[in-house]
């Protein structure tokens, strides 16, 4: 009898020390940010008083790391390696399109899993979706954004309540891994307004303080919630961004510091309060590699390092969280690199490597900085420079060790293509601009298949009658040149486009509908000719709406993409391009069906 209640008194005894083990097991939040740059984040002890401020608030008790490198421009490595702790050419995603992490790569949140952690990733949109392969690991991962005409992403507000609503109804007092993926700071045309109301001019410091109030609101929570103190807290830049064109340079290719040297501030959970926060920085270069061996770290793995690559050494933060003496070599050297070229069929992988002060950037003409003395780096040196020519030496040889070649820069179809500023694409009060600077570059490469798309693209939707006319002329497209002359009120214009007859056509047989393969263009001939066809009228009228919606929408899709500089993976067979719907709709014999099929655009949602 002893036996068995000393037996049951051990058996409980043990449940409530795994229980209390549970309680005290320490959260983390990782918030990661597109074009988030290390001096995007004030931590000025006078700056953000007063404030709905989260960079103030997470700045007053964090490790802020200045000298803190991505190991990739693009979002889809850089987070890869932020939740593996590995450089790209170790977990092999280069670049935002397929095919994501293997399956065999085993993820911070997999660690988390099977310590019961509770797992959530929600994603604010392009291009981080499960076909990434982050989501393994996770117990929820929210990739379901569904774009419209006036945002084509989650706002990392809608973003942070949806975590919030998680939290609240799935998780408990149990310990979670979360992460928090907000693209905002890429969307400078995007209006926000202020708490009080107001709406904010348009521009990235407008998206940046909607960033700043956002996270305000989200600690502010966490607080009333009792996790704060119970929580690290990681905020993380996964790219920089440009302030000016670096001339030579394409965005996603711009392997200099404003574009990868990045903000990162964690802020360490806590057992008990201290006499004071954790507030001290550190000066050493680190890169978001060493972030993912912190996390592991963070959940009590600890051996990674036993298969650590010495050539570019990754080391856990870890012991900066509590003693602000970083262990690891000044001059280590940290590998960077855009795999965008490589994607876009627009030439190799492009690779830099920084070691100190020393930044080299493997271009065909290599360039040598010292980032210390040339902060902007403005000022290339001579290969051979003898004070720093020991690092130079070190680093080439390590590029050339991993088969690392030097970058040749894109074509000169490739740089004009991409050329054109965001704001020039997204603004509507800059699309006469747009159609300029878009004429004047596909005069200038004429052979360019999309810049002649694209001309003809924003021509249609300026209206402009001749532009698209002599489009059609010179490139004999027919088609473009026919809908031109229709509305100039040029007589005996004729097209022999097979779809394109069907509109006036006495009789619709099979084989003429056949000849046509036209799906979108069908649909609205089964809209006008229903009553030829023996169909409702108003089925096919909701029918093609909605798919000329959808239609319509993958097109601004495909805008913004060019904007941002073809980062997003896009369907390949949405090109942005005058579709031949589009085109009969600008018929003036049309025009009340285009009135009617414009007009659906903003009303259908309503309708669903």
């Amino acid at each position: 009898m002893l036996r068995i209640i000393l037996f049951t008194t051990l058996f409980l005894l043990s449940l409530v020390q795994l229980s209390c083990q549970t309680n005290d097991r320490k959260s983390i939040l990782l918030i990661a940010v597109d074009e988030l740059s290390v001096g995007d984040v004030n931590c000025n002890s006078e700056s953000g008083n007063g404030t709905r401020s989260g960079f103030h608030l997470l700045c007053k008790e964090s490790v802020r790391f200045t000298h803190a490198y991505t190991p990739s421009t693009l979002a889809a490595p850089a987070l890869s390696s932020v939740l593996t702790g590995l450089y790209p050419f170790q977990h092999k995603v280069r670049h935002n399109g397929g095919p994501g992490l293997a399956p065999e790569l085993d993820l911070a949140s997999e660690l988390a899993v099977r310590l019961e952690y509770r797992t959530s990733f929600f994603s604010g949109g392009a291009p981080i979706f499960r076909r990434t392969g982050l989501n393994q690991g996770f117990e929820l991962f929210d990739d379901n954004i569904v774009p419209n005409f006036n945002s084509y992403y989650r706002p990392i507000k809608k973003t942070s309540n949806q975590f919030l609503q998680w939290l609240k109804h799935d998780v408990g007092n149990n310990a979670f891994f979360s992460v928090l993926y907000a693209p905002d700071l890429a969307y400078v045309t995007t209006e926000t307004t202020t708490d009080l109301g107001e709406t904010r001019n348009l521009s990235f410091e407008s998206q940046l303080d909607e960033l700043d109030e956002s996270l305000y609101e989200l600690f502010q929570q966490l607080k009333a919630q009792g996790r704060w103190d119970k929580t690290t807290v990681i905020l993380v830049g996964l790219s920089g961004h440009n302030v000016e064109d670096r001339t030579g340079e394409l965005n996603p290719t711009n392997l200099h510091s404003e574009n990868t040297q990045v903000a990162l501030l964690i802020k360490p959970a806590q057992s008990k309060k201290r006499d004071e926060a954790i507030y001290w920085k550190i000066d050493q270069n680190v890169s978001l590699v060493d972030l993912g061996r912190t996390l592991y770290d963070l959940l009590g793995e600890t051996n990674l390092d036993e298969d650590d690559n010495t050539d570019f050494p990754a080391h856990s933060l870890f012991s900066v969280l509590k003693n602000p003496v970083a262990h690891w070599p000044e001059d280590r050297p940290i590998l960077i690199e855009s795999g965008w070229s490589m994607w876009r069929n627009a030439g190799p992988l492009k690779t830099a490597a920084i070691s100190n002060h020393v930044l080299y950037i493997n271009d065909e003409s290599p360039k040598l900085y010292n980032t210390l003395l040339d902060r902007f780096e403005v000022n290339p040196l001579p290969m051979l420079q003898e004070s720093i020519l020991p690092t130079t030496t070190k680093l080439q040889n390590l590029l050339r060790k991993y088969q690392l070649p030097p970058y040749i820069q894109p074509n000169s179809e490739w740089m004009s293509k991409m050329s054109l500023a965001y704001s020039r694409w997204m603004r509507q009060d800059q699309e006469a601009s747009l159609l300029r600077d878009l004429k004047r570059l596909s005069n200038n490469q004429s052979r360019s298949i999309d810049l002649l798309n694209w001309t003809a693209q924003v021509a249609l939707n300026q209206k402009d009658w001749e532009t698209l006319r002599s489009l059609g002329n010179k490139n004999k497209i027919s088609l473009w040149q026919y809908v031109a002359e229709k509305n100039l009120n040029i007589k005996n214009s004729k097209t022999s486009d097979s779809c394109i007859v069907l509109l006036n056509s006495k009789e619709l047989e099979s084989n003429h509908l056949k000849d046509c393969g036209d799906p979108l263009f069908l649909e609205l001939i089964d809209w006008l000719r229903a009553d030829t066809r023996g169909l409702s009228k108003d089925t096919q009228r909701k029918k093609f709406e909605r798919s000329f919606k959808n239609y319509m929408l993958d097109q601004e899709i495909q805008r913004a993409n060019i904007a941002l500089g073809l980062i997003w993976d896009t369907s390949r067979d949405n090109t942005y391009a005058p579709s031949r719907t589009e085109l009969a709709l600008q018929l003036p014999e049309l025009a009340k069906v285009r009135i009617q099929a414009y007009k659906a655009l903003a009303t259908i949602d309503e309708e669903d």
